[in-house]
């Protein structure tokens, strides 16, 4: 048996931790590679189809809102679709949202899952889990948020500093069926669809190459895909809680929650802004907040003392080191072409 290195000079022994050796068996000709390049190849496969649903979600962006309203219109004669303008009411421009909002984000990505062949009750784990392990957990979440937001704050005023003012403030629809809609979407549909795609599909998909990879990764692209540089910090800092939280209890439902629970407080907020005095609603904040740290924190020792182990993170075992996973995954050709989009968005939006 002899063994080469891809630098034929170098006839050195081969190593399972070298990802450049390979060995040739007299007879039988090349061997399979070594573990750990297997691993990295299945890395960037996985990345790249990411890289993909991404691209996709941006291209049925653009396509599918047309074909949904031009449906609305069979029942709706008064719709009326002059190129890119459209002429509707607002109800009916947030059902359309919605419908497009969830389609262009679920489909790319359930492509994704069964392009990778991976199965529907690993993508979604749906578990059972006990309300004592689930309300801790969210208001632990909604005290980190407090930290997010904290961030988001300072970046605003550093922003502000250097002239640029990136849109982060959502805004309420005036009409009552379309604020009933939109709270519906910010509310249920948003978490359960958003849950879905980045603690399923892409979470559980990367698990195989470390949960504190899958993580991050997952963590990451649910920052990018909002598009604001304000947001993204406790977009990131929310994705990992969530993420770790959905990691433990073993059911996406405990993310949904979380989720759903953070954006209905959010939801209240906006709407208690809109009538409180503009003194008092600084006040109102920082009440609201004090009570997420206090909440949290009583939360925080709850679980330690039920749960000892829950916060003892086990690192997986993988042949690949993180930081080669990252560049790995972020040199892949569609991932890294769909981040470098998702950051031209993301920075766009602090000169529009």
């Amino acid at each position: 048996m002899t063994y080469y290195r891809k630098n034929r000079s170098d006839p050195t022994c081969y190593r399972t931790d070298d990802p450049n050796c390979y060995t040739y068996v007299d007879g039988y000709g090349f061997t399979p590679p070594p573990p750990v390049v297997t691993e990295r190849r299945i890395l960037q496969f996985y990345s790249n189809g990411l890289g993909f649903a991404t691209l996709l979600y941006f291209m049925m962006a653009i396509i599918v809102p047309i074909p949904i309203l031009r449906l609305f219109s069979l029942f709706r004669p008064a719709i009326r679709i002059y190129g890119n303008q459209v002429l509707a009411s607002p109800a009916i421009i947030q059902m359309v949202n919605i419908l497009s909002s969830t389609i262009c984000l679920f489909i790319p990505f359930f492509l994704f899952v069964l392009l990778c062949r991976i199965p529907l009750r690993v993508a979604f784990p749906l578990r059972r889990f006990s309300a004592s392990l689930c309300v801790p957990c969210v208001f632990v979440s909604l005290s980190v948020s407090v930290i997010g937001v904290t961030a988001s704050i300072i970046i605003s005023s550093l922003l502000n500093v250097m002239g640029l003012a990136p849109h982060s403030d959502i805004e309420l629809p005036q009409s009552t069926t379309s604020l009933i809609l939109f709270g519906l979407q910010l509310c249920v549909l948003t978490p359960i669809v958003e849950e879905f795609v980045f603690r399923g599909m892409i979470f559980q998909s990367m698990r195989r190459f470390g949960d504190s990879f899958a993580l991050t990764i997952s963590a990451i692209l649910f920052a990018l895909f909002h598009g604001n540089m304000i947001q993204a910090p406790n977009a990131f800092l929310m994705g990992i809680v969530i993420g770790y939280f959905v990691l433990y209890s073993g059911s996406l439902w405990v993310g949904v929650i979380i989720h759903m629970v953070n954006n209905l407080f959010s939801f209240g907020m906006d709407l208690a802004c809109t009538v409180l005095p503009g003194q008092y609603q600084t006040l109102f904040m920082l009440a609201v907040f004090a009570f997420y740290l206090i909440a949290g924190i009583a939360s925080l020792l709850v679980l330690v003392r039920k749960y000892p182990n829950m916060f003892m993170f086990i690192r997986s075992t993988t042949l690949s080191t993180e930081r080669m996973k990252f560049r790995v995954a972020f040199s892949s050709v569609t991932l890294t072409i769909a981040v470098i989009l998702l950051l031209f968005l993301l920075f766009a939006n602090m000169l529009s």
